[in-house]
Formats: C-alpha cells, sequence, structure tokens
C-alpha cells in the first residue's frame, strides 16, 4: 500500500484519538468496578471524552482534507471554505457536547447535545449546499 504521507497523518491522528476514547472508557470501567464512582458518573464521563475527542477532529478536519487535486483555483477555494466551516461547526459542536454532559443535568445533556451536533450537521450541510450553488451559478453566467 502506498498511502501518502498525509493519508497516513489522519489515520495515526484517528488511531489516537480512538486509543484515548477506548482508554477513557476502561478507567471509567475500572473506577465503576472498584466503587470509586457510579453508573451515572460513567455515562457523563464517556460522553465528555467523547466529545473533546470529536471536537479535537473536527478542529484538525480542515488540517487533514485530502483527496484528488482540485481541478481550479475556485475549486480549491471552495473546499478549503467548505471544510473549514464545517470543522469549526463541528468543534463548536462537540465542545458543546461535552460542557452540556460535564455541568447540565442528564436529562438535558442528552437532548442538548444531540440538538447540538444536529445543529452543526444543519449548517454544515446548508453552507455546503450554498457554496455549491454560488459556484454553480456563478459559472453558469
Amino acid at each position: 500500500m502506498n498511502a501518502s504521507p498525509n493519508t497516513r497523518k489522519q489515520i495515526l491522528f484517528s488511531l489516537k484519538l480512538a486509543a484515548v476514547m477506548v482508554g477513557g472508557a476502561l478507567l471509567l470501567s475500572l473506577a465503576r468496578q472498584q466503587g470509586w464512582i457510579d453508573a451515572a458518573l460513567v455515562v457523563r464521563g464517556y460522553n465528555v471524552i467523547m466529545g473533546l475527542a470529536l471536537a479535537a477532529y473536527g478542529n484538525a478536519m480542515p488540517k487533514l482534507m485530502d483527496g484528488t487535486p482540485p481541478s481550479s483555483l475556485r475549486e480549491a477555494t471552495l473546499r478549503q471554505a467548505v471544510g473549514r466551516v464545517g470543522g469549526w461547526a463541528m468543534t463548536l459542536a462537540f465542545l458543546t457536547w461535552a460542557a452540556l454532559w460535564a455541568f447540565a443535568p442528564q436529562q438535558f445533556a442528552m437532548v442538548g447535545s444531540l440538538v447540538a451536533v444536529g445543529s452543526c450537521a444543519a449548517v454544515m450541510s446548508a453552507y455546503a449546499l450554498w457554496k455549491y450553488a454560488s459556484c454553480h451559478l456563478s459559472r453558469s453566467d
């Protein structure tokens, strides 16, 4: 397999995040078995870890973008803009997720974290569609 250096970098970064998430889950499980924390704290702790790990991925996402080289400067600019807004939205959504699970009542954290991620998906989709449409319409002139 001849993977590009950027692909290797992406895989290594993803494996590190996965290791943090699995390690955190194992430590929380151990703490629960020892009687140091209750089941509700395990759920909260794991959601905080997952939120922070996915926020870190969202922050790195625009820097890790790879794929076929863009065919034009316009395409490169479009790809960069969509990646930047997507990364920003994802980082903000998962930081909100982590904060809700760390500090809010559990029922509120459950609903609020889903609203944050749903809003992120809506922002990312709407921005990508808007940029695509504006790029497509400006080309047809």
